[in-house]
């Protein structure tokens, strides 16, 4: 039962920001993205943390060489956010949806360039020893065969309510 409603609530989150990215049209038919936001099979297990801010270089096979920064909240195991990555002089803001288990994340970027937008399926790892989020991205609506790889590192993290935001003395500080 908990695995359908977190099923549900991932593919609602997903697109409403299909929505938000689409200016209020129509959402694609594309029920990947919310497949590939489906949390891992440990639903039981606690989920790493991820709330905080983040920046990194990133790899994108169409763009080439980028820069992203981003800012993530985390309710549970749903993190949700904002990515901005800056390719020479493109910069793009992206939307990120995600669903983290133990140490793993699944999820959805909406890429908004105006005209048209792109969604990507995502997964990547988080390392409490290094603070890092390393993973990868590859287009699902739009933006053709576009793929590529992140590593964001974490610098702070958001203090919340309850034990869930208690870090070690050597990891990310409340920001």
């Amino acid at each position: 039962m908990r695995r359908i409603l977190t099923r549900n609530a991932t593919a609602t989150t997903v697109a409403l920001l299909f929505l938000a990215a689409c200016g209020g049209g129509g959402v694609p038919s594309t029920t990947s993205a919310a497949a590939s936001a489906v949390a891992p099979s440990n639903q039981h297990a606690k989920s790493v943390q991820l709330s905080g801010e983040y920046s990194g270089p990133f790899q994108d096979k169409t763009r080439g060489k980028g820069k992203g920064s981003a800012v993530f909240a985390q309710q549970g195991n749903s993190i949700g956010g904002v990515l901005t990555v800056t390719y020479g002089t493109q910069t793009l803001t992206e939307s990120v949806t995600q669903v983290a288990g133990t140490s793993m994340l699944n999820g959805s970027i909406v890429d908004d360039t105006g005209s048209s937008y792109c969604s990507f399926s995502t997964i990547a790892s988080y390392s409490a020893a290094t603070r890092e989020l390393k993973g990868t991205f590859v287009a699902i609506h739009g933006c053709g065969n576009d793929h590529g790889s992140f590593t964001l590192h974490q610098h702070c993290f958001f203090k919340g309510q309850g034990s869930d935001d208690i870090r070690p003395e050597n990891g990310a500080k409340p920001c």
